[in-house]
């Protein structure tokens, strides 16, 4: 049932990923709620579950909504091996652990990221990279953990007691 859940989840994310937020915010940046999901769902159900998702995710923003691929599935990966890698400190019930877990992840995202594109020499002033895109990137991604969190956390409960 849970498998389930998550497919639908991830067709729902896919939707508001590539067609709400563009829709509803016309600015350069627009949050990630791929990364959201899969910081939270590795944080809770451990490196295996965060990297196939990492992985599904990436391939999905790399193709879908990214302009080539491999800029959204390396950092993915490295971020879910982070987050798994400090799991047991991080993940508790408390809402705003979940919210500092995503913005720092997103942070991490974002320096993986500006590090691949430098490696092509692309053209990127990182100064006006870091404070038009990847900080308020941060603070609505931070914003969005506390929602899922809740969701993830609800499911979780039903799970755990389900005879």
């Amino acid at each position: 049932m849970r498998l389930i859940a998550y497919i639908l989840l991830g067709l729902l994310t896919l939707l508001i990923q590539t067609q709400l937020f563009p829709f509803l915010i016309h600015q350069v940046w627009i949050p990630n709620l791929f990364l959201v999901w899969i910081v939270l769902i590795a944080a809770m159900h451990g490196r295996k579950t965060g990297l196939i998702m990492a992985t599904i995710a990436g391939v999905i923003h790399d193709t879908i909504i990214s302009n080539f691929f491999g800029l959204h599935i390396f950092p993915y990966l490295l971020v879910v091996y982070v987050v798994t890698v400090f799991r047991i400190h991080i993940y508790e019930e408390q809402w705003y652990i979940s919210c500092i877990t995503v913005a720092i992840a997103t942070l991490l995202d974002s320096v993986i990221r500006i590090a691949i594109l430098y490696a092509i020499h692309a053209d990127i002033e990182i100064g006006t990279y870091m404070w038009h895109l990847v900080f308020p990137t941060i603070w609505v991604n931070g914003i969005l953990a506390v929602f899922i969190h809740y969701l993830l956390w609800r499911m979780q409960e039903k799970e755990k007691y389900i005879w």
